[in-house]
């Protein structure tokens, strides 16, 4: 459950949860179906992820004490492979019923996650995360095509969008916090390369992104959603205005610690307009 960073991968998943609600007639068996084998392509590319990065996070204090670095799996190869089997069953669990759509989604999270940001950007620029972003959307098009048997809408690419945008506000809050940590890594996150004070403004511009796209997606879904969805917007942006005000290790890992609840409260209100 450590190696496929279960809480990250649950929250992944709720993000399935609220693209399929999106869906007319959304609770049936597919759907929870969908969830299901989405959870274990989620948790396998999470488990390859800890294997790219098990040389830094030996060095980083916050990570050291993960599976892999911290010994407690060995040889660490074995969260390649369990990696591996835990994709191919969730992408066989969508082929057994030819919903090729939600397949194509899932290889375009891996392309996203452990290739393009891992692997590829994420010791080379500061703008990695942004890169990786993408990834955190892609189960939300992966429930939603499989219970529409589509590839795109408005309202799902919005929704994916929302957590695109969400992910860099949530990454850089916590890179600040431990901005030691990522330099002693080399890592070149934004806090690093571009300082406290250039990434406190990135993150307040990407909280008022956050809240267009958001508010767009609620207007076309419900009024009622629009109102609860503002309320969140609102005070995300306050606690970043806290954090420009005052921009030290503590304020901005309070961002950080309610950028989670305020992502699945988002979810869960999407989900919660479909059932009633």
């Amino acid at each position: 459950m450590e190696l496929g960073k279960i809480k990250e991968s649950l929250l992944l998943v709720f993000g399935g949860a609220a693209g399929g609600a999106l869906v007319h007639n959304t609770f049936n068996f597919l759907y929870f179906y969908s969830l299901l084998f989405l959870f274990f392509a989620v948790m396998g590319t999470n488990s390859i992820t800890n294997y790219i990065d098990m040389d830094i996070d030996r060095i980083m204090e916050r990570t050291r004490n993960r599976p892999l670095p911290s010994g407690r799996i060995k040889p660490p190869e074995k969260a390649i492979y369990f990696g591996i089997v835990l994709i191919l069953v969730g992408i066989s669990g969508f082929l057994y019923y030819s919903l090729f759509y939600s397949v194509i989604w899932i290889l375009l999270g891996i392309l996203f996650d452990p290739i393009l940001y891992n692997y590829l950007t994420k010791r080379r620029t500061p703008w990695n995360i942004v890169i990786g972003s993408f990834a955190g959307g892609a189960p939300v098009m992966v429930v939603w095509s499989a219970l529409s048997k589509q590839f795109l809408s408005i309202e799902a690419i919005l929704l994916m969008f929302t957590i695109v945008i969400w992910t860099p506000i949530h990454i850089w809050s916590l890179s600040i916090r431990y901005k030691e940590d990522y330099e002693k890594a080399g890592i070149p996150m934004l806090p690093v390369v571009k300082g406290i004070r250039f990434t406190i403004l990135v993150i307040a511009f990407s909280s008022i992104l956050l809240m267009v796209i958001s508010s767009i997606l609620s207007i076309l879904l419900s009024f009622y959603l629009f109102l609860f969805i503002m309320f969140l917007n609102i005070f995300m942006i306050y606690m970043v205005l806290k954090l420009f005000s005052r921009p030290d290790e503590k304020t901005s890992f309070i961002v950080f610690k309610i950028s989670s609840p305020y992502l699945a409260m988002l979810f869960l209100a999407i989900v919660l307009r479909a059932i009633f």
